[in-house]
């Protein structure tokens, strides 16, 4: 009988299967993903997994992590592939797919408001389970249902349609916000000549944890000015 050994999946998978590992030598080496220090570690060491666990049931999962790696090494024609290949093995990740549907706004637009668009009608009939707190998954809904409202905006905005892009901004704000995303009000509000509210939001970008965030928010606000 083979060994099963189970992981906790994030929560916005909470409608998927439970991942399960058959021995604890593949275990071990997923865990070895999961505890990777860095991104670039993540890369590395999801590529090993694969080889040496081609079929393995957490594969899913490793490769979910893989993309968010790549995403976070702005190594976007291969978070690309990492993305779709993650959504080939677990279809129902909203996690990929909205994170994929926010990158895709700046590359191919069709295929960006598609992830998006899935995204809100999976969430729309998705029931929750028992187990899964439900302030905990209003949490996370609210954040993937954000993040498939900045992806159609943004495809809005490159089609040229303003008023639409800040509709769907404004409502991703209204839902989850942070400090990305004050940036693009913040520049979408300087935009369409709304000086106020976009030094408000680029100020709240500029004062970001994220060093780069932050340097592009005081970039922005110093062209207001």
């Amino acid at each position: 009988m083979a060994i099963l050994f189970c992981i906790a999946v994030p929560l916005a998978a909470q409608f998927q299967a439970p991942l399960e590992a058959d021995s604890p030598e593949e275990f071990d080496l997923y865990l070895t993903v999961e505890g990777a220090p860095d991104a670039v570690a993540v890369v590395k060491r999801s590529e090993a997994f694969r080889e040496r666990w081609p079929k393995s049931n957490l594969l899913p999962r490793v490769w979910e992590m893989r993309f968010l790696a790549l995403q976070k090494l702005g190594r976007a024609p291969e978070a690309r592939v990492a993305g779709e290949e993650a959504l080939q093995l677990a279809p129902g990740n909203l996690t990929v797919r909205a994170a994929l549907a926010v990158q895709l706004a700046s590359e191919d637009g069709a295929a960006a408001e598609g992830h998006a668009r899935a995204v809100l009608d999976e969430l729309d009939r998705t029931k929750i389970r028992r187990a899964v707190p439900l302030e905990k998954y209003r949490e996370v809904a609210a954040k993937l249902r954000g993040q498939a409202r900045v992806a159609v905006g943004l495809v809005l905005y490159r089609r040229g349609d303003m008023a639409g892009a800040l509709r769907e901004l404004e409502a991703a704000d209204r839902l989850a916000p942070e400090p990305a995303l004050s940036y693009r009000l913040g520049r979408l509000y300087g935009a369409l000549g709304r000086l106020e509210e976009a030094r408000k939001r680029l100020t709240e970008a500029a004062n970001a944890p994220d060093p780069e965030l932050a340097e592009r928010g005081r970039r922005a606000l110093a062209e207001l000015r």
